[in-house]
């Protein structure tokens, strides 16, 4: 295992968050680590984060939501105890009720090493709240944990804890209580460079790969580099696409180099690629590509967005219009209802009541083509709210949809048309599919 070396870029970056994890669990000091990574390096984090508890019994990560100080140990209590009883079968030692939440959740960490020394020498707890909206509580909840496990000396030595997230300077409070206990790493993995680094270490030859690298180097231009060096690469790469009748990835480029044009704010430049998006994807219909409706759908939506920038509501209403037509004739619920949606939008920010609500009655009948249990957190949940809004009750088409409403969600939709959490959403598709196998 010594003589192992990484032969590769993703190798490269797990030996660089091993090498940090190392680091902090060797040092005897620091109880709590906030590793910090920016967005891109927190894919790689996540994952070598999700292989160490896979891994070891001892590494926990817990994704309780924070509320207040007494619910959120409470609520890491029970994590640890589910996780432990059920996941590993074994074996919790019965803990006495202490003063607090926060003693409870000590008490039971200190009982499953006590227990269990053989596969718990020591703890790591990696704290993951979907979201904080009280960081001070938060935090002060942090010093009370610290504190607790100051005072513990034998579990100071076993117990660690680890946030991560985005923030550059985190827990700014609690690192000047508890300079001590509370280690702070800026992490950088490098992570937007890897697929360059990727194409530039494969050994694949031919026009696949040559356009593989010019697309890297085409996503790695809309992030850092400049128009003249877009148009450079972007030639190039249609140069293969076209002498190959690659009518996809031509749109490909094109949408690429749209949405850069658009960040750089330079409207002219961005409806041309996507026109250019559009008519490379009635290439692809005309060469019997499997998707080229949604080629073009891509490619019209583009074109919308820009009018829609611009306030030209008109001409993104037809280019909504035409892409919805399209993703009708291919049943494509999704796209089509997103179509109408904007399409409605649009007709409503010219004042215009009665298409607004036909293009939003459009939608809501290209909902049937989604599956019923992605209903509650598709965009068809946001053109449901929006036709309650322009219809109320006394409106003289209400019937038109609440008819529709029923016929999507059922006699209850009141209730129903309110978005679902997505584990619950995942839940009835997957029943859903059960009962139709």
């Amino acid at each position: 295992m010594q003589s192992w070396h990484p032969s590769n870029p993703v190798e490269r970056r797990l030996m660089a968050v091993h090498d940090d994890w190392r680091r902090f669990r060797s040092d005897s000091r620091a109880t709590l680590l906030y590793w910090q990574a920016n967005e891109a390096d927190q894919r790689i984090l996540a994952a070598y984060i999700q292989r160490q508890h896979k891994l070891s019994n001892a590494v926990l990560q817990l994704i309780s939501r924070f509320d207040d100080a007494d619910q959120y140990p409470l609520a890491l209590s029970q994590e640890i105890a589910a996780f432990y009883a059920v996941a590993r079968e074994t074996h919790i030692a019965s803990v006495g009720q202490r003063q607090t939440p926060t003693a409870d959740l000590l008490a039971l960490t200190a009982s499953l090493m006590h227990h269990h020394p053989d596969v718990l020498p020591d703890l790591v707890l990696i704290l993951e709240p979907e979201s904080i909206c009280k960081p001070a509580q938060f935090e002060r909840w942090l010093d009370e944990l610290l504190g607790m496990i100051e005072r513990d000396a034998w579990q100071a030595e076993r117990l660690r804890i680890i946030l991560t997230g985005t923030d550059t300077e985190p827990l700014w409070w609690l690192t000047k209580q508890r300079p001590h206990q509370v280690s702070v790493l800026h992490a950088r993995y490098h992570m937007e460079s890897l697929p360059r680094e990727l194409v530039a270490e494969s050994d694949e030859r031919g026009p696949e790969a040559d356009f593989r690298r010019l697309f890297v180097a085409l996503n790695d231009t809309v992030t850092n580099g400049t128009p003249a060096q877009l148009e450079t690469l972007r030639t190039q790469a249609l140069t293969v696409t076209q002498r190959h009748a690659w009518f996809d990835q031509s749109v490909v480029v094109h949408l690429l180099a749209g949405a850069a044009y658009l960040k750089w704010n330079d409207a002219p430049r961005a409806l041309s690629a996507y026109e250019a998006a559009t008519q490379a994807g009635r290439q692809a219909i005309h060469a019997d590509h499997s998707a080229g409706n949604k080629l073009v759908i891509n490619g019209l939506f583009g074109e919308a967005s820009v009018h829609w920038v611009q306030g030209d509501f008109r001409r993104a209403a037809e280019r909504y219009t035409e892409a919805a037509q399209l993703a009708e004739s291919d049943q494509d619920g999704l796209l089509a209802v997103e179509g109408w949606r904007m399409c409605s939008e649009c007709f409503a920010q010219l004042t215009r009541a009665e298409p607004t609500i036909d293009a939003g009655l459009r939608a809501l009948d290209a909902g049937a083509w989604i599956p019923s249990p992605m209903r509650a957190n598709s965009n068809l949940q946001m053109v449901a709210q929006r036709m309650l809004g322009h219809m109320g009750i006394l409106h003289r088409r209400r019937s038109e949809l609440t008819s529709r409403l029923t016929a999507l969600y059922g006699e209850d939709w009141p209730d129903t048309t309110k978005p679902l959490p997505a584990d619950e959403v995942t839940q009835r598709f997957a029943d859903e599919q059960r009962n139709h196998a």
